[in-house]
C-alpha cells in the first residue's frame, strides 16, 4: 500500500456534493495551495518558454503538465458549482 492509498483509507473524501464543494472551496481559499500552484505554474511556463527549438518533447511535456494543473483547478471549481446546483435543487424538491 502506497502513501496515497493509506491516506485515502484514513481520510475518505466527502460523499455529498455539498460536502465536496465545501472542501473544494477550502482548498481554493488556502494560501499555501495557491502559492504551490503558482510556483508549479511559473516553473512549467519557464520550462516551456526556455526550451530550445529541438526540444519539442520537453516543451510538450511542460505544456501537458500545465494543462493538467488547469484541469486540477477546474475540477475543484466544478465541485463548487455542483454543490451550488445541489443546494438550489434541494429547496425546490422540498416544496413538491
Amino acid at each position: 500500500m502506497n502513501l496515497l492509498d493509506l491516506w485515502k483509507a484514513i481520510v475518505p473524501p466527502p460523499e455529498s456534493k455539498t460536502e465536496l464543494g465545501e472542501a473544494a472551496k477550502q482548498l481554493l481559499a488556502d494560501p499555501v495551495l495557491h502559492l504551490a500552484l503558482r510556483r508549479v505554474e511559473e516553473k512549467l511556463v519557464a520550462t516551456w518558454r526556455q526550451t530550445a527549438v529541438g526540444e519539442q518533447e520537453a516543451r510538450e511535456a511542460a505544456y501537458a503538465l500545465l494543462c493538467g494543473l488547469e484541469q486540477f483547478k477546474g475540477e475543484l471549481r466544478l465541485m463548487i458549482a455542483e454543490a451550488g446546483m445541489a443546494a438550489r435543487e434541494r429547496p425546490s424538491r422540498a416544496g413538491q
